[in-house]
């Protein structure tokens, strides 16, 4: 039996026992210590194989993606690790999907320092190559001394990291949170794909051993989430006066309140627009008058803004979805949004909060409930603020033969504009739902709600130093407690501040352009 072994036994144990009893035979002796990978078996048993394992082989015996025991792997509780065959969103080319891989990085043997070092003062960093610059792993070389392969690191990655950096540093005695790179070694994904194992070992010194086990990349979940812009008129055209000069001050016709819809990457792949008001604009006293109810329309357009000079622009010209209200149904403590994929959101809330989602042009059923719903359910004891929160979300729930019981396809954060969902899942549809409910609580709570009157695109965090969804540490207990590597929805509100918020920048109130109308002209129009 040669190394493949190591990458296929579990599933050969399980789907094939009779070809796994014959493989062990010729390792001449190892079946009669060899014990299975359910999690009843005993550990000091699966202790002793690991042992057998490392003699024949050299190599640890748990690799990435080999679950003995799902206590150690809680993050496996919170993504979904199924493969689909169709990707809904395929047609938007502005919309770059995600894709996310297992890595595990062992460790052994003694660091011997033939510069003197005192090790006591050395520890070794784990990075990532992009997306996460902010990610520091550290550990003392003091504790990181084994005679066997021991995992140190386990992490869940997306592809666009590219790889994960180590480095043994020394401490400075003389600057204090200084200190010297003496090794570093680069594990580049594209590199342990084209070993037949994904695994790849480097030396970090004479007697010290990394090695790095990878699963293959899956496509994961998409990111999305809508920052303010400014207001724009009814062709999609930012109103400014730079618009109306190159429009050769042309009037520029109706108001609606627009949002640019990010990736999980920092990346404009929509822009999703509320139409609020008519009337014309062209440096006179007009003033733009609110639309009735039923004129309301929320539209996303495909692709990002077209600049023309700095942050004034023109949005894409491909409208890929809308959603209309209804305009009988205020009265009785209900809206009917009409969303041109044929589906009809029904919000009611004569009688407390309801959701109501069907579908002209299917027979599959479909469910939006309050909260976070089925895996994103937070589970344990929660604080105060958390359960507060839990009317921020709602859960898209599908129901189909193939799940009778229902399936989470997306999570919605209708505060936040954020979202969630499965490539199964329409992005234009989450997109629609998401602005009809935020509008739609608006009336609700009779406030901003989502503060969707903002009206100025505010700085985002620079692309790079902690993109949102790249990195999840595999223990949500670990030392490194960064709210960034965990489930955004665990702690939204600060996976989703602005830079201005991090930089302890306070909401100020921002003198908006008359151009855009008077601040009644956009309260009316979310609050009738």
């Amino acid at each position: 039996m040669g190394k493949g072994l190591v990458v296929g036994c579990f599933l050969e144990f399980q789907s094939f026992p009779g070809s796994y009893e014959r493989d062990l035979k010729e390792l001449g002796g190892f079946e009669e210590r060899a014990v299975g990978f359910g999690v009843e078996t005993l550990e000091e048993e699966r202790e002793s194989t690991r042992r057998a394992w490392e003699e024949a082989f050299d190599e640890p015996y748990e690799l990435a993606g080999m679950v003995f025991d799902p206590r150690r792997s809680p993050a496996r509780e919170f993504f979904n690790w199924a493969t689909w065959d169709a990707d809904l969103n395929r047609k938007y080319k502005s919309l770059h999907p995600r894709f996310l891989l297992e890595v595990c990085f062992f460790l052994k043997g003694k660091w011997e320092s033939k510069e003197g070092k005192d090790v006591n003062k050395m520890f070794m960093r784990l990075k990532t190559v992009r997306c996460h610059r902010e990610m520091k792993l550290e550990k003392p070389i003091a504790k990181l001394q084994f005679e066997n392969w021991q995992r140190i690191w386990q992490l869940y990655c997306e592809f666009g990291t590219r790889g994960i950096v180590i480095e043994v540093r020394h401490q400075r005695s003389n600057c204090i949170g200084n200190s010297k790179m003496l090794k570093q070694v680069v594990f580049w994904w594209n590199d342990l794909l084209r070993v037949t194992s994904l695994t790849l070992t480097r030396e970090l010194n004479v007697q010290m051993r990394a090695m790095a086990s990878i699963t293959p990349p899956v496509q994961a979940p998409y990111f999305l989430k809508c920052v303010p812009d400014r207001v724009t008129d009814d062709s999609g055209a930012m109103i400014s006066d730079v618009i109306l000069r190159m429009k050769d001050y042309h009037p520029q016709e109706g108001r609606w309140l627009s949002r640019t819809v990010l990736d999980h990457a920092g990346r404009e792949c929509f822009v999703v627009r509320s139409r609020v008001g008519r009337g014309f604009w062209r440096r006179g006293g007009e003033t733009p008058t609110a639309v009735k109810w039923e004129d309301r329309i929320i539209e996303v357009r495909e692709g990002p803004w077209s600049y023309v000079a700095s942050s004034v622009g023109s949005a894409p010209d491909n409208v890929v979805g809308t959603a209309a209200p209804k305009k009988e149904d205020l009265q009785d403590k209900k809206t009917i949004w009409c969303l041109s994929s044929g589906e009809v959101l029904t919000i009611d809330w004569g009688d407390g909060l309801n959701f109501l989602l069907e579908n002209e042009n299917s027979t599959e059923l479909a469910s939006l409930l309050i909260g976070r719903k089925l895996q994103y359910q937070m589970k344990g004891q929660r604080s105060i603020d958390e359960t507060n929160e839990e009317e921020h979300y709602v859960t898209l729930i599908r129901f189909s033969p193939e799940n009778p019981e229902g399936k989470a396809t997306a999570l919605i954060n209708w505060k936040l504009f954020a979202m969630e969902f499965l490539p199964e899942e329409d992005a234009v549809t989450v997109l629609l739902l998401c602005m009809a409910i935020v509008r739609t609580m608006s009336e609700v709570k009779r406030e901003d709600a989502g503060s969707l009157l903002a009206r100025r695109r505010v700085r985002e965090v620079k692309t790079g130093l902690r993109d949102w969804g790249s990195i999840m540490l595999s223990s949500p207990s670990s030392s490194y407690s960064s709210p960034h590597v965990k489930p955004w929805y665990w702690n939204a509100s600060e996976v989703l501040a602005s830079a201005e918020t991090y930089a302890g920048i306070q909401q100020q109130t921002h003198r908006n352009s008359p151009s855009d109308g008077k601040d009644e002209l956009y309260k009316q129009s979310v609050i009738p």
